[in-house]
């Protein structure tokens, strides 16, 4: 449980895991507009997810990479 509890504030507060759940989003949606469009999975089309998660996740990784921005990126301060 305390190693859940770990991953939990993990996920809630890292700059990855925002990245993450940015990307999945976008591929998840991407999968339903193309089930609605074609009516089955067809994952022959992986390459271009891929790539669009890339683009939407990438404005998180640059803020995060920023030194600059304290409040979000590499040198932020722990909340607590």
């Amino acid at each position: 449980m305390e190693t859940w509890n770990a991953f939990l504030n993990w996920f809630a507060a890292s700059w990855v895991a925002s990245a993450l759940r940015v990307a999945l989003g976008y591929a998840l949606a991407e999968m339903v507009a193309a089930f609605a469009r074609v009516g089955d999975f067809d994952f022959s089309d992986w390459k271009s997810w891929v790539i669009g998660a890339i683009v939407v996740a990438t404005p998180i990784i640059l803020r995060a990479l920023n030194p600059a921005d304290t409040s979000y990126g590499i040198k932020a301060q722990p909340k607590g």
